[in-house]
């Protein structure tokens, strides 16, 4: 447990470095930073957690390919002429970004089934909070960021 808060320190402490070196960080850094982050919230032992990773990065990837990943590329088709687009346009992609977001929302669903079958309810619950947590963690990050780099200006 000791060895998992410091790994979860050095995480956020290479989370600013990285930031303030790069301005952007890779994906798949982000993605370990979360792993480490989830890790350390919701306490698995190493059974669960060979189980849960499974589960977990299964899911992630179907949510990513199935739903973000097309949302992404709506948003990058529309949102660059969002003032010179028809109505009926407009229309279209708010239902294709809703029933993405929809989908994305049942993957989560099944996700959290399956992970139920292995993990009390609580853990499953300090799953979500983990991942609503990291997100507010990451946004302060980066308005915190922002804000420093604004005042140099």
């Amino acid at each position: 447990m000791k060895m998992n808060r410091f790994i979860l320190i050095l995480a956020i402490l290479n989370i600013s470095y990285t930031l303030s070196q790069e301005g952007k960080m890779s994906f798949e850094r982000l993605k370990a930073i979360k792993m480490t982050f989830i890790t350390e919230k919701i306490g698995l032992n190493e059974n669960e957690e060979a189980f849960f990773w499974r589960i977990y990065n299964d899911y992630e990837k179907k949510i990513y390919e199935r739903s973000s990943e097309k949302i992404r590329s709506i948003r990058k088709k529309y949102f660059k002429e969002i003032d010179n687009i028809s109505s009926l346009e407009a229309y279209k992609a708010i239902n294709q970004m809703n029933n993405l977001e929809h989908l994305a929302l049942e993957l989560k669903e099944k996700r959290d089934l399956k992970l139920l079958d292995s993990l009390s309810p609580n853990k499953v619950l300090k799953v979500q909070h983990a991942e609503y947590r990291f997100k507010r963690e990451m946004i302060f990050k980066i308005i915190k960021k922002t804000n420093q780099e604004a005042e140099k200006q």
